[in-house]
């Protein structure tokens, strides 16, 4: 298991001074969350990515996936359009903010993008909800390319808001560029038998990840603050041979994002330093 962090947490800083603090609290990749403090795909320049990219290598610092579900990448109301919103114009401009950063994955050198399903709006059925998504996947996976995976993550509150029905859209796929980002205190937000949960999404699974939850509310706490045990979870991930990034993830956080940082770190490592 690697262990990242979510660029999310430093949104105040400029990109290139993120990556220098990442770098500099001991983790050893990033999970860029695309937005308009640090990177979006539609305005970002080449010449930007390349600075970037190199940056990084300079440093050490691996960018291990671009998550292009946040809340504002494309205005107006969070997380919309979605791959399922009712209007095929709306769909069409998701398809195009993930194509784009498919194609900046390309010119970071980052092998994964990490997408979700949105909202189901109630004029959408469960199965038209489920058509405009496997659809958009569908298309989404001929423009991967070599190098250039995808993971969709389930959010609570979302279509696809529980492992089972992640796992169900990538048993429906059948392919193996598009896999499941596990969030972790997500299951504790919308799921019962947790940990049998996890265990039983990992083999769908290319990312995870990683923060606490207290008492079932969807408030990503750091690492030991919540009720989640992390030394069970990280022997489910060694059991399942899981050997990718761990990234942690704490957007509630920007305003003390050194403890998120160092408080991760060391909980994380202490939870997992000795696992049988």
């Amino acid at each position: 298991m690697k262990l990242c962090f979510n660029s999310t947490t430093l949104r105040g800083f400029p990109v290139q001074e993120a990556m220098r603090l990442i770098h500099s609290h001991g983790y050893a990749g990033v999970e860029l969350t695309l937005n308009d403090a640090h990177i979006h795909p539609l305005r970002y320049t080449r010449d930007e990515a390349r600075a970037l990219r190199g940056l990084c290598e300079d440093l050490g610092l691996e960018i291990a996936v671009l998550a292009a579900g946040g809340p504002a990448l494309l205005g107006e109301t969070d997380y919309e359009p979605s791959l399922i919103s009712p209007d095929a114009a709306g769909r069409q401009r998701r398809l195009d903010v993930i194509r784009r950063t498919i194609a900046l994955a390309h010119e970071l050198g980052c092998p994964l993008v990490n997408i979700n399903s949105g909202r189901r709006a109630p004029e959408v059925s469960e199965e038209q909800a489920w058509v405009y998504l496997l659809d958009g996947l569908l298309h989404l996976h001929g423009s991967l390319g070599d190098g250039v995976r995808m993971v969709l993550e389930q959010e609570p509150g979302f279509f696809v808001g529980t492992t089972e029905k992640a796992a169900e859209v990538i048993d429906a796929l059948n392919c193996s560029e598009i896999r499941m980002c596990l969030d972790l205190g997500h299951v504790f937000c919308s799921q019962n038998n947790c940990y049998r949960a996890i265990e039983q999404a990992l083999r769908v699974t290319e990312h995870i990840h990683i923060e606490d939850i207290k008492g079932g509310v969807h408030h990503h706490e750091i690492p030991g603050e919540g009720d989640m045990d992390f030394t069970r979870i990280g022997r489910l991930l060694k059991q399942a041979g899981y050997g990718g990034w761990v990234s942690v993830e704490l957007h509630h956080h920007d305003q003390m994002w050194q403890r998120a940082l160092d408080e991760s770190r060391d909980y994380l490592q202490a939870c997992w330093s000795n696992l049988s």
